[in-house]
């Protein structure tokens, strides 16, 4: 299997993702902690395209938040 080394930022935005994970007390890593990751390294260029198109922490945990709300 072929292996590509890792960036420190994206090893960055891994470890943030793991602690977004932990946050919400998920026992994975999915998606969702993985674009709360690299929104939170800041300063690589996914964060600012995502930036740049309106996307923000602030808004990725309210939208998890009202997924993952129990249904009325």
């Amino acid at each position: 299997m072929f292996k590509r080394p890792v960036t420190s930022r994206a090893q960055r935005a891994l470890e943030l993702a793991e602690g977004a994970a932990a946050a919400a007390g998920d026992e994975f890593l999915g998606t969702e902690h993985l674009l709360l990751g690299l929104l939170e390294e800041r300063g690589g260029p996914a964060a600012l395209i995502l930036q740049h198109l309106g996307v923000t922490d602030a808004k990725v945990r309210r939208l998890l938040a009202q997924m993952r709300a129990p249904a009325e």
